[in-house]
């Protein structure tokens, strides 16, 4: 469970001891730090990674709904609860307008009702960051889609306009490699399109699980055996971890980073070592390849939509594929990073929660 971080803005020493108390109260986890005006508030928000803050609406030199408008401003997602003396309906509505999350008389605090607020507060920013992101992720990912879309439409129009005006002074030998060139721009927006498919199921929420690790990476190395033996390559597996997931979610990810970890591979008999570690709610798993490895410059591009490192002529793909797996990941509440050094081959870390979690979420 985190330990939230809460600021106090209040003027008034009495109401600062009793907002404190009864934050205690509410959440024994939770600490509280006090702010007694509202440049003082938005220096503390500078140094100090704040979860939520608690605003007092009269005070001297800035009143609640100035510094109010100003951290909305600054911190877009910051959870922000305005208090007052008693309730106001006007106030409330104004409150709102300015960014605030929520409203709270302070003639009705208490712990029950106060932990309610800060926790509702703290839920409904991090939807409107997700969502937010979200948005941002869509915007990129269609304007990179139409992009990549039109070189392989491009490609069948050109061809098959050739085919049509010189059918006639065409060379046997060169309308099957014409076709051909068609064919293969047909399959790669056939492949786009599964990849678009994949993308909006990844924009639903999915029914997390306790799933036990190694049976979803079995039955994930089971269905790459063609290609995992196509390739002579060996997977490797250590360890395991009682994992909070969507199955298949996960699945989708562990394919692709397998199948990148032998395609991106030169050695005769590529390798891919997976382990998985479980501490406390969280569980780390590795996979790791003996593959071409991949700059430095570009392991923080690698996630982006349509990040290509080589061309299609040498390693064929959509450039899509991690993107869908931080996405996936993302959905499923957890990290994926990359370690990587060129000539010896690449690490991705995922980081999943557990069923510690889910009892500590309960």
């Amino acid at each position: 469970m985190k330990h939230h971080l809460i600021l106090v803005v209040d003027d008034d020493v009495l109401s600062q001891g009793l907002v404190c108390g009864i934050i205690a109260a509410a959440k024994p986890n939770s600490r509280s730090i006090i702010a007694a005006n509202g440049h003082q508030a938005l220096e503390m928000c500078r140094e100090q990674e704040i979860d939520c803050v608690l605003v007092d609406y009269e005070m001297p030199d800035m009143d609640g709904l100035t510094l109010v408008r100003l951290l909305r401003e600054q911190y877009p997602f910051l959870p922000i609860i305005l208090c007052t003396g008693a309730g106001d309906e006007l106030l409330a509505a104004e409150t709102l307008k300015s960014g605030a999350t929520d409203y709270f008389p302070k003639n009705r605090m208490s712990p029950v009702a106060l932990r309610r607020a800060v926790n509702n507060a703290i839920e409904i920013n991090e939807r409107m960051k997700i969502i937010h992101d979200q948005q941002l992720d869509i915007e990129a990912f269609g304007f990179a889609l139409a992009h990549d879309f039109k070189q392989p439409v491009r490609q069948i129009i050109t061809f098959s306009d050739m085919i049509a005006q010189e059918t006639k002074r065409l060379k046997g030998e060169r309308l099957p490699q014409m076709l051909k060139f068609m064919g293969d721009a047909a399959r790669r927006l056939d492949s786009l399109v599964d990849v678009m498919v994949q993308y909006t199921l990844l924009q639903q929420t999915p029914e997390l699980k306790l799933c036990v690790f190694s049976a979803i990476l079995k039955e994930t190395i089971a269905s790459l055996q063609d290609y995992i033996t196509s390739r002579n390559a060996t997977v490797n597996f250590t360890g395991d971890a009682l994992v909070l997931v969507n199955a298949s979610f996960l699945s989708q990810v562990l394919q692709n980073l397998i199948i990148n970890g032998i395609k991106y591979n030169k050695s005769e008999q590529p390798v891919i070592d997976i382990s998985a570690v479980q501490n406390g709610d969280i569980a780390l798993i590795n996979v790791t390849d003996n593959g071409i490895g991949i700059e430095k410059q570009y392991l923080e591009h690698v996630f982006k939509p349509l990040t290509r490192l080589h061309n299609r002529s040498e390693y064929e793909g959509s450039g899509l594929g991690l993107t869908l797996a931080r996405k996936a990941v993302s959905a499923m509440r957890g990290d994926i990073k990359c370690e990587s050094t060129p000539g010896v081959g690449s690490t991705f870390s995922l980081k999943l929660k557990t069923a510690s979690a889910q009892d500590a979420a309960a």
